[in-house]
């Protein structure tokens, strides 16, 4: 049995009222209004809201109840706009914990936006520098090294070091490092006797976690024979920004 649309009873002045009308337009609709089952068609309206589109929708106001609180619900309490997903998130709101979804204001802290056009200006923390020799033979030998810890989270060292090999007739590898981990390798280095200059390395480690960091420059004799005395030298700058 389906809907039936009524007819106008307006139109009906000396006609009788049969009971065949009364069983369509009465009986038989209040049956189905009774028993509908829900199939969207014209009389019998939906149990839910499955498949319904919002094109011609031009605004939507929810009523001001108190936060939601079970998976998947929206609501309004007073002006924010409140979802609930596995905890409660104000939809409205700016600037939330880090990793929670929220309206961002430009700035540079852990829960805002960065704008497109912001800068970052480096300053300088701290600066280490110490001065060695060492006896250099086949072997890697360090010359000279400095231990330092950050003053906070995620600062940066730019770090150089330099090396000088006094005997003019062994040729060396000499390389700069931070904790375990190689900066710079240069090879083929000659001894220039005692007037020479320090042959430079350089290197940079960024967001240095705060604990001890050692950096070092080494050196290894990768030709000639004998012992050799090399001077060096190591030291970090330490920026933030």
């Amino acid at each position: 049995m389906a809907w039936t649309t009524p007819r106008d009873w307006t139109g009906i002045s000396d006609d009788i009222v049969t009971a065949a009308m009364l069983n369509v337009d009465v009986r038989d609709n209040l049956t189905v209004l009774s028993s509908h089952a829900h199939t969207g068609a014209a009389g019998q309206g939906v149990a839910s809201m499955s498949g319904l589109t919002l094109t011609a929708l031009g605004s939507m106001t929810f009523s001001d109840t108190e936060n939601p609180d079970a998976a998947g619900e929206v609501r309004r309490n007073g002006n924010d706009l409140l979802f609930y997903g596995s905890s409660l998130v104000n939809l409205t709101a700016a600037d939330a914990s880090a990793g929670t979804a929220s309206l961002r204001t430009l700035g540079t802290t852990s829960v805002k936006a960065a704008a497109g056009d912001h800068t970052h200006t480096p300053a300088s923390e701290a600066v280490g520098q110490n001065e060695d020799l060492a006896t250099v033979t086949s072997s890697e030998t360090t010359v000279a090294t400095v231990t330092a810890t950050p003053g906070a989270t995620l600062r940066s060292w730019a770090i150089w070091g330099g090396v000088h090999p006094r005997d003019t007739t062994d040729t060396y590898t000499l390389k700069l490092y931070i904790d375990a981990s190689v900066l710079e390798t240069i090879t083929g280095v000659t001894g220039g006797g005692a007037g020479n200059t320090l042959k430079d390395l350089a290197g940079f480690s960024a967001g240095l976690a705060v604990s001890a960091h050692t950096v070092k420059v080494t050196a290894q004799r990768t030709a000639g024979s004998g012992d050799s005395i090399c001077d060096g030298i190591v030291g970090f700058r330490e920026v933030s920004g």
